[in-house]
């Protein structure tokens, strides 16, 4: 996925917690900076406030917007 500094995106909770191993859960993130495959993203609200280097495989695509939400009802 091509992500460029402030986007919003979805970022699979493994990194944020050690595992090697992808989980059913994503944090919504803000992204800090791009450097190649290394993306430094920030954990949004209600999240604890954590930013980190994670390798751009573990984004999972961008949270849904809130029209889309109520589209989707």
């Amino acid at each position: 996925m091509d992500v460029r500094e402030g986007d919003r995106v979805l970022v699979n909770v493994a990194p944020f917690i050690g595992s090697v191993m992808r989980s059913n859960e994503s944090i919504p993130c803000e992204v800090i900076e791009v450097n190649g495959l290394q993306v430094h993203v920030r954990a949004e609200p209600p999240y604890r406030d954590v930013s980190l280097w994670i390798l751009s495989s573990w984004i999972e695509g961008r949270p849904q917007q809130k029209h889309e939400l109520l589209a989707s009802l």
